[in-house]
């Protein structure tokens, strides 16, 4: 196995002084570490994979080290851009490591939005012509291999890429930090339930909001029929239901998480000019990334009412405890103005908590005969 430390130890040594990235569950015990060693200026986690490579780009440009982008393969697609027209090196040829957290690995079980991005990982970064390395748990055979990785980035002035598979790091953790706010975002969820009437569309983003969602409606005895699980696609399951509102005259709510809504908060405006009435978007912020270990977002630090007033939604609500709650659902749930929503909960969620079952396209058909009554 890799110690976190050692890693870490091994990129200093090789000039590595800036690390950056989306953070990703196979890498959560290295990150931890890294968080635990660097300080916020050195170490930035960004809103999205795009990002993380421009604001690295920038570190090579004003210092000449080479920066570290830690993300995982489903983020992928978020750095084709600035992979392509940036960092490449027929355009600013900047060195950098891509650390990146190998999803759906073939060989490997893994959840289903993770399959077919882990099948062609290997093979879209080729295609990009980027050096790829593939590491295992083996220290003694892994750090040579990340040797030749940044002498060939630092030679050659282009992006390389560490693949990182599932189980190579020993366990780092830090004692969790107690959160100020006292909602559990499981129970925020079933009071959402409870106060639906049952024809609503709700449209839940990807992470553990969905699963909980999904088990809690279970317990209703299934009160929502016409609901959505975006499993994958982090960021974009907003524009879903604003896609679904513009061809229905049902309610529509939609289940977001503040990680995924920093992702692409470009979509803000846009939701809010053409989701017209009827539309609550309700961003449960816990200030973390829950699903892949818990690192920070920073979303506390955002005033999201005055960000959904300048964007155009016609209401706007802050909820942080038990009381807040309560008196939103009995007096404004049900309002058909367009309205952001911003829950603050804890950073928690239960050990036991389950998946759906079927398969994503199942979960498709059933929603649209579901959506035709």
């Amino acid at each position: 196995m890799i110690q976190p430390a050692s890693l870490y130890d091994f990129f200093q040594k090789n000039g590595v002084r800036f690390y950056t990235g989306v953070p990703d569950s196979l890498l959560k015990s290295f990150l931890t570490y890294v968080q635990e060693q660097v300080s916020d200026q050195k170490h930035i986690i960004t809103a999205n994979e795009g990002l993380a490579m421009g604001l690295a780009a920038g570190h090579y440009f004003g210092t000449g080290s080479i920066p570290l982008v830690y993300l995982q393969n489903s983020g992928l697609g978020n750095i084709i851009n600035p992979l392509t027209s940036l960092a490449d090196k027929e355009m600013y040829a900047v060195p950098m490591i891509l650390l990146i957290g190998w999803r759906g690995r073939p060989g490997t079980k893994d959840e289903p939005q993770h399959l077919k991005m882990g099948r062609v990982t290997r093979n879209l970064l080729e295609a990009l012509e980027i050096p790829v390395y593939e590491l295992n748990e083996d220290e003694a055979k892994c750090f040579p291999v990340i040797d030749k990785a940044i002498k060939v980035a630092l030679k050659q002035n282009t992006p390389i890429a560490l693949l990182a598979p599932e189980g190579i790091f020993n366990k780092y953790e830090v004692p969790e930090t107690k959160s100020r706010y006292t909602l559990q975002r499981e129970k925020v969820i079933a009071q959402i339930i409870e106060r639906c009437k049952g024809d609503e569309i709700i449209v839940c983003t990807t992470g553990k909001i969905g699963r909980e969602f999904y088990e809690q409606n279970y317990k209703a005895g299934g009160k929502i029929s016409k609901y959505f699980l975006s499993v994958g696609a982090m960021g974009h399951a907003n524009h879903i239901a604003l896609g679904l509102k513009l061809n229905a005259d049902s309610r529509v709510i939609m289940l977001d998480g503040d990680g995924a809504l920093l992702m692409h908060m470009g979509a803000l405006p846009t939701i809010a000019r053409y989701a017209g009435v009827d539309f609550m978007h309700i961003i449960i912020n816990n200030g973390g990334h829950e699903s892949v270990g818990g690192q920070p977002t920073g979303a506390f630090k955002i005033d999201f009412s005055m960000l959904g007033e300048s964007c155009g939604y016609k209401k706007t609500v802050e909820i942080g405890n038990g009381k807040e709650l309560k008196d939103w659902l009995a007096t404004s749930f049900r309002e058909s103005k367009s309205s952001l929503v911003e829950i603050r909960t804890s950073l928690a969620s239960r050990n036991d908590l389950g998946r759906p079952s079927g398969t994503p396209e199942e979960w498709k058909n059933n929603f649209m005969k579901a959506l035709k009554g």
